[in-house]
This record gives structure tokens, sequence and C-alpha cells, in this order.
């Protein structure tokens, strides 16, 4: 005789192993700001978080330095991974960010999301 619960608790863990299949990356990015200077963040929705950035609604860091482009991205299966891939990634100096992601996670600087500047001042 099972005891009481381990029917359901047996349910539980199979759907969760099962929604851990469906479960939308962490994507660890590093931009491009347009007076040079690197940014790291880390988003579920990698051009939604772009596009925050251009209008000024990201980071505090991006609104003084507005993005140019995405140079990498690298996936994480889950939030914990990806903050500390970030962490790692802030550690290392600016010429070891790029080595750090595998040649085809580097996206060759593509802009996701053309963005102008007077957009950008207009944004609240």
């Amino acid at each position: 005789m099972q005891r009481p619960g381990a029917a359901r608790s047996a349910r539980l863990k199979s759907s969760a192993a099962v929604n851990r299949q469906f479960v939308k990356p962490y994507h660890l990015y590093l931009l491009e700001c347009e007076d040079g200077t690197l940014y790291t963040g880390v988003a579920l929705d990698l051009e939604k978080r772009f596009v925050q950035h251009l209008l000024g609604l990201g980071a505090a860091y991006t609104r003084s330095h507005p993005p140019r482009r995405v140079l990498a991205c690298r996936c994480y299966p889950g939030k914990g991974e990806a903050l500390s891939a970030e962490y790692a990634l802030k550690q290392i100096r600016r010429e070891q960010k790029l080595q750090f992601f595998k040649p085809h996670e580097q996206l060759a600087g593509v802009q996701l999301s053309p963005v102008s500047q007077s957009a950008r001042r207009a944004a609240p």
C-alpha cells in the first residue's frame, strides 16, 4: 500500500520534468555601447530587452551609455545559471569577454531592432 500523497508527489515530479523542457532559456548577452564600452546582462527575451535598452527603459548604465549592438549571446536553462555566468563575465577583463563566448555565440554586432536617436530621446 502506498503512503498517502505518494501518487500525487510522483505526478508533480513528472510534470516538473516535462515543464523544464518547455521553459524559455535565459540569455546572457554582451552589448557594445555607443562610447565603446561593454554592458553585460541577462534576459528571457533578448530582443525585447535590447529595445528597452535602446529606449532608455533598461538599466541605468545603458541610459547614459546607449547601446549600439548586441555582440554575443549565450543561453542557459535557468536563471541561476545565467546570473552566475553574468557574474563570472563581469569579473574578467574586456579583452577576455568575447573569448568567454564561443564563436557561434558571437553575433558579429547584429543590431536587433533599429531605433533612432530621436525615438530614444522621446521615450519616457
